[in-house]
This record gives structure tokens, C-alpha cells and sequence, in this order.
């Protein structure tokens, strides 16, 4: 190795300015050589000296600096090549998905003269103790004479430790060898660095009194479902929850409740705590009725929960979800009351039980306020059968006046019927005659609504545009109500001139007296069936950009008319129709909100694609994305696996357009955000775009790339890394430094945004991050 020079280092003032440096240069003698002691460099005690030179007495004086050792692998040698883990990995949600898992990959450098076992722990460090993080298969590998040089491949994969903990990192120990070869015998492999994402959602889980459950992140929320009344027959039958923590608490947490029923309800479980132990299991909380001794008619009521912890996630971050349970009015007079659960309407006239046409039904049940000494019978009657219908009777007995059971005798049940009139929402009532059997009361009549599903118009498009030709949509018009008056006329127009909608056929269509569509074609998919029907055409406008198909609309706007059916009935739908682009393929391109340094896993730049994929945002198009980045090592061994650039599994396709994707209106499309067109071979001109990949300035993006589209080599590539024949590029994105000893830095280059539709070009050191520019595919 030589001796290190200079023999004497010189510090005139602090700092990694004036740090000073020792540089080996290696000689590869091509020759296996036996294994060498390390070289011990020792670093005497530092003496002092005045700008004079004299020998003086300060705060360095006799500090006695930590000794250098210094150790050369020999490549010819025995050895083991592990890699990096393939990706960043996350804990898995409610599906196994790739993200979730990774691998690495192992193999021997040369031929052992026996089998080579390398045992390894992911349990070794703290942080996955008890694989809280993460589980490894298999724990052992076994390299033999005749699978020496065969990856093995050993995947990690997460786990949901169901605690809000951020990134996490923990290593893979590769423990010593065995083996009864003396030079493979006690080598001690690379350690792994594991990433798992934290995607634990803090929150709270109810499971309700009819077993269906329920969930609530930290933004809260509220549950219905329930039911109390006021005479409290029903007991907590129908608001019993149980409640359990969705995260483990670093801390106790204490839920209280408390109400806004006044006198209507009491809470029987006034709190409950969950410890870091019993955090997982159900608690009950449970709320029953009580008399007010007034007739104020059914109401809700809310239950509030308030966390108190000296965990901040669920002591601030979180909102606890609210309870809304409904109390029914069975006391004082009300001797027989109608009842149903929160979230549906009451029953009055100020909140219908609404059902849309064609066969909705709706449900209320009769509770009694005490046990009836024998059966009640009710009568109920639709006003208008037209429009609803419900059985002739409904039974209250003992054992159902307390409950609300599906199907049972006191269950009245709203048909809402289907009609061929345009009507709108019709109301009517169901009304309850007096009781016989064993009590006679007469209770409240309950008020219901039926939602139309005619309309005034029906509107169909039928075919496409397209840019650049004569084709047109038919757009047809049918009336679904009769205008036995006057003449009905709608005036026509583009929503938006000149933008995607281009040449009409008509400005207007006018429907004769007594046009009303047959019944058989009231739909609109019916309407261009019907006789009575009234058509135009459209064709698209032209643009030049690279948008896609894109849909406009047309207004129909209903001209003043006396009919009595038409004369204030609303415009109908404005008609959407697809016009067909004519230009090539536009293609989103998107800036990381991340930076990442110049390790991109072991599988390089398809390990940048993976950063790509799950970080898109949410404004970029759907679809696979691809990072803008080179790696040109030729393949062969010791050399990355996934070789990017021009004309060699390129990013950029040839001909298409390429554009912006930002969030912000319209800063997500070809219209004002092209950056360029790609050539014949799928490359383009960086210095010359039409706008830049990001607009912030500070940006700084990992390409790999010259500005000429070539891949870059970088001047400060060390000549050590014996292992790598390959070390531009940050080694084609799959290491930081040089994977065996000396562990000198790589180096990568990058594009800085240069405005104007230009960036330039620098090297940087590949422990540095920065951000990815990713194409869709």
C-alpha cells in the first residue's frame, strides 16, 4: 500500500475547510494474495505551536488522536457480494401489495472447496425486536461447490406494528461464516439496511349493537344506527358500542362521555381507560332512555367522547368521533309511538321518509310504552296509493313492543310506487287508526315522500367527434311530460365556443303540441326510438395540443313558453360529448415532492421507477410512471442489472408530447405546461423546452444525463470500488459509496433548472438527495 504522506499534518484553523486528508491509491496486481493484517496508522500526540513557531501550551497540547487502520480486499479472493434491499418498503394495509415487500440478494465471489452456511438475524437489532417491523425468509443460506456463484435471494417483509412511529430503519445482520473451506471459514458478510414506512392510521374502531363495525381516522366522524326510548323498554338493545383503539398509545388513554339529552337518556358506563396493553381489546360503552314526562316527539341526541392522554396523537391530534342516537317519544300520553334508528328521517312532515320511484321501500316500527296484555292491532292506510303503499295492519305484541326487528309484526313497511308522470317529489301519509286488542290509541300519522324518476326531457348522445374530421354525435331530445298547449323550443349553443365543441347544426329545435315521448321510450336511452323525438348534430373543434379525448358539453336552454306543463319546467341536462384528438399522445411528467440520495435500492433506476409510483400525486394522470435516468454499465458481472438511456429501455417515447404536472388548475395538461415534443429516437433537447420541469428554481433533480441526452461519466469517479467495473452514475443508482473497503463516495450527475425551458449540468456526490423527474409511460 505504500506509506501515507504527508508525514506531518499542519492545522492552522478548525473546520472541514482545513481538514486534511490521506490518499491510498490502490494497485490491482491481478494476483491472489493471502489474507494481510490490517495497516495501523498511528497519529502521535499533536504539539502545539504560536505564529512564531515556538512550542506553546493550549488546548490541543498532547491530545492524542484515534490511530487509522487501513485495509485492501483483495478481488481475486474469497468474498461475499450482498446487495442493497430492493426498495423502501411499508407496512401493509388491508391487502398484501408489492410495496410491502423486499429483497436482497446474495452470492460468493469465487469457488469454496467445501459448503459455506451464512446464518442471519433481522431480530439482532432493537428496532425489530420480536419482528415488530419486519420478518426475513429464509434465516440461512448454504453456498455449495456447485451453486456458488448463483444469487440467493432473501425477502424481508413488513409488518404493521399498528403504532404511529414514523420511517423506520433497522439492519439485517449477515453473521460470520462456517465452513470447513479455512478461507471462507469466518468471513463476515455486508449488513442490510431495511426502510419500512409507517402507514398506521390512528383513530378509533366501533363495533355496533348489531355486530357491524365501524372506523374513524384522526379527522373524527360520527356514527348512527341507534336507538333509546323515553320509557326505556328497549333497555341499551339498540345503543350498546364497544370501542377499541386503532393504534397502540405510548401512554394511557381515557375516553369520557357525556350527552345533550337532558333528561331523555343516561350514560350506564361513564368512562373507560386503554392502556398500552388493552389498547386492542373492545370496550363497552352503553346509553338507555329515560321519561321526560313531556310529549316533545322523537329527537336526537348526541354522545361526545373526550380523550385525555399524555399521548399527543390521541390527546390533540386525533378527533373523537361522536355518537347520535335517536330517543322515541313513549312516555307521558304517547302510549303507542312511531320509532326508527339515527340517520333515517323521522317520519313528519318536516323529515319525510323519502323513497325514489321505481320500488324503494322505507321502514318504521311502532313501540308501545308498556307490555300489552294482549296483541295490538293498528290499521295503516297509504293517502295515495300512487305513490306509496304499506300493509293493512301492523301487530304490537310482548314480545315485540320494545324491539325493531327486520321483518317483525309491528314493522311498517313504505312501498314507494312507480308512475309514467313527470310529477317531481309527491308527499303523502300513512295513517294509523285507532288500536284494537289490548289498548286503544290512536298514534301519530307518519309522513312520506316519493321521488320521481321521469323527467321533463331526455337527452342521448349517440357517436363521437373527432379533431380534424367531419365527424359529428347525434344528439337526440325527447319531452317526457305532454305540452298539449304550445309549441316547446330549446335554444342550442356550445357551453364553450371554440374550445373542444365546434360546429352546430342547428341553433334551435322546436317540439309541436302534443310531442310527449311513448312510454316504452321514456329513458334516455330510449329517446332516439321515440317519433316524437328532435335532433341536431355537432362536430369538434381542432386544437393542437395533445389533450386526449376531451368531453364538452352543449346548453340547451328552454325558450319562454305558456304550455302549463313546460312553461316552468327546468332546462334539461346539458348533453356531454367526446371529441377524439387528432395529435399524438400526451404524456404527464411530475417532479418528486421527496429527494432521494444516489442509492435507489438495489435495483437502480427501476428502483427510482418504484419512488416514482408511490409517491405520485394526486393530480397526475393514472398510470405507471418512469424515473428520467440513466445507468450505461454495459451488464456483465459486477455491474447493475436495469441499464437505462437512449434507445435502451428508454423513458421517453418517440413523437409524443410531453408536459407539466403540477397541482393547480389546468397545470396538469398539455395546454400551457408542453416541455417538448420527443424526437424519432425518443430523446430532446433539455436547453430548449418549451417551459421547465418544475417552477421552483431551487430544484435540483438525479438524471445521470449530459445535456446533450447523453450518459454522463463523472471527473471525481475514485479509481478504487475494485469490486465495481461500473462507478459512473452513483454505480447506475445502486450504491453511495464503493461496497467494499476503502468505502470511497460515488458520484452521480444532476440537472439544475436553468429557467427559461433549461437546466445545466453538475456532479454531485451520491450520499447527496435529490429529487426525481418521473414520465408516464
Amino acid at each position: 500500500m505504500g506509506q501515507p504522506l504527508p508525514q506531518t499534518l499542519t492545522f492552522s484553523a478548525e473546520g472541514v475547510a482545513n481538514r486534511k486528508c490521506f490518499l491510498f491509491t490502490r494497485a490491482n496486481d491481478a494476483v491472489r494474495n493471502t489474507k494481510e493484517n490490517p495497516l495501523v496508522i498511528s497519529l502521535g500526540k499533536v504539539v502545539q505551536k504560536n505564529a512564531g513557531g515556538s512550542v506553546v501550551s493550549g488546548f490541543y497540547t498532547d491530545k492524542d488522536p484515534c490511530d487509522i487502520s487501513v485495509i485492501q480486499d483483495d478481488d481475486e479472493g474469497p468474498g461475499i457480494r450482498v446487495s442493497n434491499i430492493s426498495q423502501v418498503m411499508e407496512e401493509p394495509g388491508s391487502s398484501v401489495q408489492a410495496e410491502n415487500r423486499g429483497t436482497f440478494r446474495v452470492v460468493l465471489r469465487t469457488a469454496p472447496t467445501a459448503n459455506v452456511t451464512i446464518p442471519m438475524s433481522e431480530t439482532a437489532d432493537s428496532v425489530n425486536s420480536g419482528n415488530r417491523e419486519g420478518t426475513m425468509a429464509p434465516t440461512s443460506l448454504t453456498f455449495t461447490t456447485g451453486n456458488w456463484n448463483i444469487e440467493q435471494v432473501v425477502t424481508v417483509t413488513s409488518v404493521d406494528d399498528q403504532e404511529i412511529d414514523g420511517l423506520k430503519t433497522y439492519i439485517v445482520r449477515t453473521q460470520s461464516t462456517s465452513s470447513s473451506d479455512s478461507e471462507y471459514n469466518g468471513i463476515d458478510p455486508r449488513d442490510v439496511v431495511i426502510y419500512n414506512k409507517d402507514k398506521s392510521v390512528p383513530g378509533y374502531a366501533f363495533e355496533k349493537w348489531d355486530a357491524t363495525t365501524q372506523t374513524f381516522t384522526s379527522t373524527g366522524g360520527s356514527s348512527t344506527g341507534y336507538a333509546t326510548d323515553e320509557a326505556n323498554q328497549m333497555g341499551t338493545t339498540y345503543s350498546t358500542i364497544k370501542i377499541k383503539l386503532r393504534t397502540k398509545p405510548t401512554a394511557n388513554v381515557t375516553l369520557s362521555f357525556s350527552t345533550n339529552c337532558g333528561t331523555k337518556c343516561s350514560i350506564v358506563s361513564p368512562n373507560m381507560t386503554f392502556t398500552t396493553s388493552n389498547w386492542n381489546d373492545y370496550q363497552t360503552l352503553q346509553v338507555q332512555g329515560a321519561a321526560d314526562g313531556a310529549d316533545g316527539g322523537n329527537q336526537d341526541y348526541n354522545v361526545t367522547l373526550t380523550a385525555s392522554s399524555t399521548d399527543t396523537t390521541y390527546n390533540t391530534t386525533v378527533t373523537e368521533p361522536s355518537i347520535v342516537i335517536r330517543s322515541c317519544d313513549n312516555d307521558n300520553t304517547r302510549l303507542i309511538q312511531p320509532c326508527n334508528f339515527s340517520g333515517s328521517p323521522f317520519g313528519t312532515s318536516g323529515s319525510r321518509l323519502s323513497g325514489a320511484e321505481p320500488s324503494a321501500t322505507t321502514r318504521i316500527w311502532l313501540i308501545a310504552k308498556a307490555s300489552p296484555s294482549s296483541d295490538i292491532t293498528v290499521g295503516t292506510t297509504s293517502t295515495d296509493t300512487t305513490e306509496g303503499t304499506v300493509p293493512v295492519s301492523v301487530s304490537v305484541t310482548s314480545s315485540n313492543y320494545n324491539r325493531m326487528m327486520t321483518g317483525g309484526t309491528n314493522q311498517i313497511t313504505l312501498t314507494h310506487v312507480d308512475d309514467t308522470l313527470v310529477d317531481g317529489s309527491q308527499n303523502w301519509t300513512v295513517t294509523t287508526a285507532t288500536s284494537t286488542g289490548g289498548l286503544s290509541y290512536n298514534p301519530l300519522d307518519i309522513e312520506a315522500s316519493t321521488t320521481d324518476n321521469e323527467a321533463y326531457f331526455y337527452v342521448n348522445v349517440s357517436g363521437t367527434t373527432r379533431e380534424g374530421t367531419t365527424n359529428a354525435a347525434t344528439i337526440s331530445v325527447c319531452l317526457g311530460a305532454n305540452n298539449a298547449d304550445t309549441t316547446v323550443t330549446l335554444n342550442i349553443a356550445c357551453t364553450v365556443a371554440s374550445d373542444e365543441c365546434g360546429t352546430l347544426s342547428a341553433s334551435s329545435i322546436t317540439f309541436p303540441i302534443n310531442s310527449r315521448v311513448a312510454d316504452a321510450n321514456a329513458s334516455n336511452s330510449g329517446c332516439p326510438n321515440d317519433a316524437n323525438k328532435q335532433t341536431f348534430t355537432v362536430q369538434g373543434f381542432d386544437d393542437t395540443f395533445a389533450d386526449g379525448t376531451q368531453s364538452f358539453t352543449v346548453s340547451l336552454t328552454k325558450a319562454a313558453n305558456a304550455d302549463g306543463n313546460y312553461s316552468s319546467a327546468p332546462n334539461p341536462t346539458s348533453p356531454s360529448v367526446n371529441n377524439e384528438d387528432n395529435e399524438p399522445a400526451g404524456k404527464a411528467i411530475f417532479v418528486t415532492t421527496s429527494t432521494y440520495n444516489g442509492e435507489m435500492t438495489a435495483q437502480g433506476v427501476v428502483g427510482a421507477d418504484n419512488n416514482c409510483n408511490t409517491n405520485k400525486p394526486g393530480y397526475a394522470p393514472s398510470g405507471t410512471y418512469k424515473a428520467l435516468l440513466v445507468s450505461d454499465s454495459g451488464g456483465g458481472a459486477n455491474n447493475p442489472v436495469n441499464d437505462r438511456k437512449v434507445g435502451t429501455n428508454w423513458v421517453i417515447s418517440p413523437g409524443l408530447y410531453y408536459y407539466r404536472c403540477e397541482s393547480g388548475a389546468n397545470n396538469c395538461r398539455d395546454e400551457g405546461n408542453r416541455l417538448f415534443i420527443a424526437d424519432g429516437s425518443g430523446s430532446f433537447n433539455p436547453t430548449t423546452m418549451s417551459t421547465d420541469f418544475s417552477s421552483n428554481g431551487a430544484h435540483e433533480f438525479w438524471t445521470g444525463l449530459t445535456t446533450g441526452m447523453a450518459p454522463a461519466t463523472q471527473a471525481a469517479t475514485p479509481a478504487g470500488c475494485v469490486t465495481l467495473n461500473y462507478k459512473h452514475n452513483c454505480h447506475g443508482f445502486t450504491y453511495q459509496n464503493c461496497d467494499a473497503s476503502p468505502f470511497q463516495d460515488l458520484y452521480g450527475t444532476t440537472w439544475i433548472r436553468n429557467a427559461a425551458g433549461s437546466v445545466t449540468t453538475t456532479d454531485r456526490v451520491c450520499t447527496g438527495s435529490y429529487r426525481l423527474i418521473c414520465v408516464q409511460q
